[in-house]
């Protein structure tokens, strides 16, 4: 048994690192994600502070509250209307990714790691995708499109909601012991059927609740509890509880379109204050999560040369993905000369983090423990490293490359007075 001082040391610790952390992001334009992945690594393998035992105990719990919450503000996030029209190109983006990444480490995971096909194929998903905690920061402080911002805060969204939906679905297979898809797909469209239809009556049935409470104090917590209350019951339902976090998230940020569908008089000017301190609410979770994730993946980090050099493996190739899903994306549109760019803003983060923790969790709970468990944090560890590392670097290069832009225009225009001088000179 862990006592209660190990505990809320734990605690304490993670909450004021992940805040260091933090600063230093501001400061450097480093990830915070390579912060408190060192810094777990220093207090874990190197001096042994805490141990991986004393916080696999609350891994369980803390796993699907973050995948409850990253999907509930994926669909708060995404406007149905905007995905379809607007951000064609984000979605295509995601998707193409996703789909060469996760094709790439079936084949990778079953012939160079050794890993069993389903097991590769889990892997796969977690590989991909981009963070937006990491990227916006970042684009900020750059002078780029608006639409090529936009693109990318929406891809992270799709590619978080892609790659949890993939990688639990692989994970059911995996821990069903099925290779029969038609029973497969059966048991996987029944749970997402459950998982939709609740967190869509759900969703709804909220609408009109907030409509009701709107002139009370912490509706934002009610509505917590209401997520947390439809995950719990879509799981007793036999259904998916982080489909249903989804719909119920994508009902809520889409109240104005069902109010025009349906001819409902929903307070909009409310809604969005709800969805305000939601997002403020989510972040303040989303901190912690994102901290303890990060640590722990130090703690159970295990170096090894090989595995360093598969995870660079595995981001050389998806950056070619990435170069030829943005070139896709942006053909024959103003984005296209960005596409390089959109290529190397490739950042991962919590998502990606969390699915590796809960395949780890999944299959060292078996009765006869997956010997390769250990390999999904160790891989994702290091992808997560050598990706943020290199978004990091794409301000220095953006600016370099604007400073050598301006100083050749400024030697055309030096030339192009020069020149007409001379010409008058000649006259």
């Amino acid at each position: 048994m862990v006592d209660t001082i190990t505990v809320f040391s734990i605690a304490g610790a993670i909450i004021a690192i992940g805040f260091v952390a933090k600063m230093l992001f501001k400061k450097t334009g480093v990830s915070d994600a390579i912060f408190l992945i060192i810094i777990g690594i220093v207090l874990g393998p190197m001096l042994g502070v805490f141990v991986e035992e004393n916080l696999i105990l609350v891994t369980p719990f803390f796993v699907p509250l973050a995948l409850m919450i990253i999907l509930f503000e994926g669909g708060l996030n995404m406007e149905i209307y905007k995905v379809i029209s607007q951000s064609f190109r984000a979605t295509v983006l995601s998707v193409v990714y996703v789909l060469m990444a996760t094709a790439f480490g079936l084949i990778f995971g079953y012939f160079v790691l050794g890993l069993e096909w389903l097991g590769a194929l889990i892997l796969g998903p977690m590989t991909a995708g981009t963070s937006s905690m990491v990227i916006l920061p970042l684009m900020s402080k750059l002078n780029v499109k608006t639409k090529v911002k936009v693109t990318l805060d929406l891809e992270a969204t799709i590619t978080d909601v892609l790659n949890i939906v993939l990688v639990i679905t692989f994970l059911q297979m995996f821990l069903g012991g099925s290779m029969n898809l038609q029973q497969t797909a059966s048991a996987i469209v029944a749970k997402f059927s459950v998982g939709t239809v609740l967190g869509i009556i759900v969703g709804i049935a909220w609408l009109k609740m907030l409509a009701i409470t709107e002139k009370h104090e912490y509706t934002y917590m009610l509505t917590m509890a209401a997520l947390i209350l439809s995950y719990v019951g879509s799981e007793i339902l036999n259904g998916s509880g982080f489909i249903t976090a989804l719909s119920f998230g994508l009902i809520l940020g889409n109240h104005k379109e069902l109010n025009k569908i349906s001819g409902w008089k929903t307070d909009t000017s409310y809604m969005r204050k709800i969805e305000k301190t939601l997002k403020h609410f989510q972040g303040e979770i989303a901190f912690l999560i994102r901290a303890f994730f990060f640590v722990f993946l130090g703690l159970v980090y295990a170096y090894d040369w090989p595995r360093v050099l598969y995870a660079g493996a595995i981001v050389a190739i998806n950056l070619v993905f990435r170069y030829v899903a943005a070139a896709i994306s942006t053909f024959k549109s103003d984005m296209c000369k960005y596409r390089r760019f959109m290529t190397l803003m490739c950042g991962t983060g919590l998502a990606n983090a969390t699915l590796s923790i809960m395949v780890y969790d999944a299959l060292m709970a078996l009765t006869i423990p997956v010997p390769y468990a250990h390999l999904y944090p160790l891989i994702v560890t290091n992808i997560i490293v050598i990706n943020n590392v290199i978004t990091a670097l794409v301000p220095v290069l953006v600016r370099k490359r604007i400073l050598i832009d301006s100083d050749r225009r400024r030697g055309r225009d030096h030339a192009g007075v020069t020149i007409g001088a001379q010409k008058v000179l000649n006259r």
